[in-house]
């Protein structure tokens, strides 16, 4: 029993994940708009300005919902990658750090979406002006609309795990979306499911329910991004290639004692072939950059490498 409520046991554990959630599903409602909005609709502060500057303040407010999922994705992704987690921290860090594309790819899927709505509204109050045509493009309004809906599932947590242009995240979601498509199908399932507790069952349930979404969304989409990422044998490969490796260090100081390697102006030192007398026969572009070591930087940009008659006196 002292091992269940231990600092390691679970009941520590599953409490403060809960509590994060809680944490995260509040700061989530405030920084992605949805508190304001309930705010202004409940205050009666709308009704005291004109309609159109208050649907552009709701808006505005909602635009927010981009950055805040980017930002609690991000917290998540690493409790569930076992990293080490500052809630409140992380999740201003990604906030700040992602905020402005987020923005505008939060801004893009928004208005799309809602033109999308829009269009189908009008298309079924006005069937009779559109005649057969009806039964062609609202299929196809609400296809575009479910996969814009799709790839906003995906979005966020793509900006919170990669580095990557605003278009790529639009390209890859999409592709992603649609690949892993019974992955999406519960992703939405359980978005919609989310949206119908906090509406239909009780608003209190706000401050639990979002946090509980995305850290199984989360889950979800880790394994999905794993499929895009290296593993961590061509992590390793990859460093030995690029000179980061133990036994790249190693060479280089062999190289070093050899004659076979040129300082530059930072006191790094680089992979050079040499010919018999002694001179570079490769370019600058072919040089194969090394870590330098603290004895190689302690060295002036004008002091003159030791020969290797030199080195032979010092190292009989």
């Amino acid at each position: 029993m002292a091992g269940f409520f231990s600092m390691e046991g679970p009941f520590v554990k599953y409490g403060t994940l809960l509590f994060d959630m809680i944490i995260l599903s509040a700061v989530w409602a405030l920084m992605g708009g949805i508190l304001p909005v309930m705010i202004l609709l409940s205050t009666g502060v709308l009704g005291m300005i004109p309609p159109v500057v208050g649907l552009i303040l709701i808006f505005i407010c909602l635009l927010h919902w981009a950055p805040a999922t980017c930002a609690v994705c991000y917290t998540m992704g690493k409790k569930q990658r076992g990293t080490d987690t500052y809630t409140m921290r992380d999740f201003w860090h990604a906030y700040k750090t992602n905020y402005k594309q987020c923005i505008l790819l939060g801004l893009f899927i928004t208005i799309v979406v809602c033109v999308i709505l829009y269009n189908i509204w009008l298309i079924i109050n006005n069937q009779a002006s559109f005649g057969s045509g009806t039964y062609v493009i609202l299929p196809l309004e609400g296809l575009v609309g479910i996969e814009f809906i799709f790839i906003s599932l995906y979005v966020p947590a793509l900006v919170a795990r990669f580095e990557m242009k605003t278009k790529d995240f639009f390209k890859y979601g999409f592709l992603m979306a649609n690949k892993h498509l019974l992955t999406t199908i519960v992703l939405a399932a359980l978005f919609v499911g989310a949206v119908y507790v906090c509406l239909m069952v009780n608003m209190g349930l706000l401050f639990v329910i979002p946090g509980l979404y995305m850290y199984i969304a989360t889950a979800l989409l880790e394994r999905v991004f794993k499929n895009y990422m290296p593993s961590e044998d061509e992590e390793l490969e990859e460093e030995e290639l690029e000179g980061f490796s133990l036994d790249a260090e190693r060479q280089a100081i062999i190289n070093r004692y050899m004659n076979q390697t040129q300082y530059d102006s930072e006191g790094e030192y680089r992979y050079v072939k040499v010919d018999e007398s002694g001179h570079d026969v490769v370019e600058e572009d072919d040089y194969k950059i090394v870590r330098a070591d603290e004895e190689t930087k302690a060295l002036p940009e004008n002091e003159e490498k030791p020969s290797q008659e030199a080195d032979s006196e010092e190292n009989p």
